[in-house]
């Protein structure tokens, strides 16, 4: 059950449904994860061209802009969903070599599950970087993952 929101967002992803070719596509570390307060953090990338028209309705994104989304799942150790304010979360995003500037990560509510998502505005070729900080019950824990987007 942990790994099912991260699943359906890249099965989802990976299927175009019929859509004229995307410009891009991200490559890398297709997850991170680490734990903070006994909750599991596991972030994904997507390039927002991959993301098909339900996925990215769902979401409220765009995909016919250039960039990457980061998908932040959050659970517990059983990988129950965890209540959003028992967590604080805070990262940053850049388009290397641009310095960071702080994501504006969204709380998103799915099956009575709080996952957090973020878009980063790119063009390919070009890296991602995303760093995170996640506080919980008072332990603290960083992640940190990137997204190569690449001219398809």
């Amino acid at each position: 059950m942990r790994l099912f929101p991260l699943l359906l967002v890249l099965g989802l992803a990976a299927c175009s449904g019929g859509n004229a070719p995307v410009p891009a596509k991200a490559h890398a570390d297709a997850t991170t994860s680490t734990t903070v307060g006994g909750a599991t953090l596991q972030t994904s990338t997507v390039a927002l061209a991959d993301l098909n028209a339900a996925v990215a309705t769902r979401y409220g994104i765009d995909p016919t802009a250039d960039g990457v989304m980061l998908l932040v799942t959050v659970r517990d150790a059983a990988g129950n969903g965890i209540d959003p304010g028992d967590l604080q979360l805070t990262g940053t995003g850049s388009v290397l070599p641009d310095p960071p500037k702080p994501l504006e990560l969204r709380a998103v509510q799915t099956d009575g599950m709080t996952d957090y998502l973020a878009v980063v505005q790119a063009r390919a070729p070009a890296t991602v970087a995303f760093k995170l900080t996640a506080v919980r019950g008072g332990s603290r824990a960083d992640i940190a993952t990137t997204a190569e987007l690449q001219p398809r």
